[in-house]
């Protein structure tokens, strides 16, 4: 056999129109995952901030049945004490903020322990991200 007329399998490779096929997939596919979790942020914020809030009431709620009153704030929580000076039945390992890095709002009001966070804007009211939120849940009167 002569080495000039050698003849060779299929070319390797792929066309235009392949490349230009696949790359419109990944351009779907990704549009998809983009749209998919672009409300992921926000909703992970509300979620801490609402466990934040149910568990500074927990500990309080803990404390109130262990002392029979409520802890005059937050920063009484943290690594609480009983009368005794050993450690409460509950408390905060260490002082919480907000996903904004805020302070979260503690009251006693007509014998009940309140949490507040103002949301993103840290001022009272506000839409999205900057609405406000209470724990438990005030009753109307």
């Amino acid at each position: 056999m002569n080495p000039r007329h050698k003849t060779h399998g299929p070319r390797g490779g792929f066309t235009l129109l392949e490349l230009i096929v696949v790359i419109t997939i990944i351009g779907i596919l990704s549009t998809i995952v983009v749209v998919s979790t672009r409300g992921l942020p926000a909703r992970g914020r509300r979620t801490k901030m609402i466990q934040d809030c149910q568990n500074i009431y927990k500990v309080a709620e803990a404390l109130y049945a262990d002392t029979g009153s409520y802890p005059e704030s937050i920063e009484a929580m943290v690594n609480a004490k009983d009368a005794q000076g050993n450690d409460a039945i509950a408390s905060l390992e260490k002082y919480p903020t907000d996903p904004w890095g805020h302070d979260y709002l503690y009251a006693v009001e007509q014998g009940r322990a309140y949490v507040r966070c103002l949301g993103s804007d840290n001022s009272e009211g506000g839409e999205g991200e900057a609405v406000d939120y209470v724990y438990p849940e005030q009753q109307s009167q």
